[in-house]
């Protein structure tokens, strides 16, 4: 897929979030913050050119913010709290999947809604259980190629599960362990970010909620949101190509691996238009999609 001029304004949107974490976060004067945020679009300005992917045209962001700011973990306090969220509700929702009338179906759900999950809610009295199973009953995947993803498991000796975002990442491990449990036999290897980058999930955030329990997990060698694989480290790079089954969580992971012709169930909410377009579906839509 093809960045448009709406992905332009997306991206400056996003550094605008970004430059209100650097301003809370870092001890700098509202000169420094007003320069530096003017040097970085107009370097993204510059860097954009026509045909890249919505997902490359944004690395010179972070690229610049890097650069300016350093390495930051703009996210962590929230990533922490996510990963918790869903680590306390864990047994719970295992259980929910393994007692549903299709147990692979129900974990594939879990994982996709993961973006509708609203944490503000305090969850007294169960909110936030009642939200979740309310979204299990009343989004379906307006995409959904279940039974060819069940078809490709039934033969598969190895899975690679490219994850997305903290918190996120609870639900990916309880889709992982219904998989497991029907098939023992699959290896599963579990790729994050090699960096904090945003709120995508890092080593930190595999090894927090023990990941490791039900796969191996690898640094994909990206250090930015999305997964190129022009970025990533030789160890991914041979997983991929040998993996019998690959799961892609995300919209960013789809920006950056459609087209790559290798057949990846891509597993993601669209959260723009541009998105929603390329799959000819509507924006907030979810979709499980082999391409």
């Amino acid at each position: 897929m093809i960045a448009k001029y709406k992905c332009l304004n997306c991206i400056i949107n996003h550094a605008s979030k970004l430059f209100e974490k650097t301003e809370k976060t870092l001890d700098i004067s509202q000169e420094e913050i007003f320069n530096n945020y003017k040097k970085i679009i107009s370097y993204l300005i510059e860097k954009a050119v026509w045909g890249k992917k919505p997902i490359e045209i944004s690395l010179p962001l972070y690229e610049k913010m890097e650069e300016v700011f350093g390495k930051n973990d703009y996210f962590e306090n929230e990533k922490i709290k996510a990963n918790n969220i869903f680590l306390n509700m864990y047994d719970e929702l295992i259980f929910m999947c393994e007692n549903s009338e299709d147990k692979i179906h129900s974990a594939l759900k879990l994982s996709a809604v993961g973006n509708y999950i609203d944490f503000g809610i305090n969850n007294a009295f169960g909110e936030l259980e009642w939200e979740i199973e309310n979204l299990l009953k009343t989004k379906e995947f307006y995409l959904n190629d279940i039974e060819l993803f069940k078809k490709d498991l039934e033969v598969a000796k190895t899975l690679l599960f490219i994850h997305d975002n903290a918190g996120e990442i609870v639900l990916d491990k309880i889709l992982i362990q219904v998989i497991k449990n029907i098939f023992p036999n699959i290896k599963v290897y579990s790729a994050v970010r090699s960096q904090p980058i945003i709120n995508d999930a890092t080593l930190y955030d595999a090894e927090s909620i023990k990941l490791n329990e039900l796969s191996l997990v690898l640094e994909s060698g990206s250090k930015y949101p999305g997964t190129l694989l022009s970025n990533v480290s030789g160890e991914f790079r041979n997983i991929f190509n040998e993996a019998d089954v690959i799961i892609s969580k995300g919209q960013g992971n789809y920006e950056g691996l459609v087209g790559t012709g290798k057949g990846i169930f891509f597993i993601l909410m669209a959260k723009c238009d541009v998105v929603a377009e390329s799959l000819n579906m509507k924006k907030g839509d979810i979709v499980l999609k082999k391409i």
